[in-house]
């Protein structure tokens, strides 16, 4: 793993200030320069979904397609926080199962703020 990573994850419009704070205080949003921190990117977006026999609070029917408007939370994090941010998601997060993606990157590789 690098460095750094960043940290995606998918929430309802209503908690995305939830679960973004959970993020930055968990360690996420910063590459500790001690210019910046809280740093996060936000993207409206749609989640396309069908619901199965197991989920909880159904949305709707089993079987059947919906779709809705939820944001999109980015923020770079150190490897060495990633599982206290991840954690600080789920417990922040209404769903039991947040969509939750985390990408190799190589800004330590680079560190250009250090420049």
């Amino acid at each position: 793993m690098t460095e750094y990573v960043s940290i995606v994850v998918y929430v309802p419009i209503e908690y995305t200030e939830v679960v973004r704070l959970a993020m930055c205080k968990a360690g996420a949003g910063t590459v500790d320069d001690g210019r910046y921190d809280h740093v996060t990117f936000i993207t409206r977006c749609v989640c396309k979904y069908r619901v199965l026999d197991k989920a909880q609070n159904k949305a709707g029917a089993t079987g059947k397609e919906y779709e809705n408007e939820e944001n999109r939370i980015e923020a770079i994090c150190h490897k060495e926080r990633v599982e206290a941010v991840v954690k600080a998601i789920v417990g922040a997060h209404p769903h039991k199962t947040p969509a939750i993606s985390i990408y190799p990157t190589l800004t330590g590789e680079y560190k250009y703020w250090e420049g």
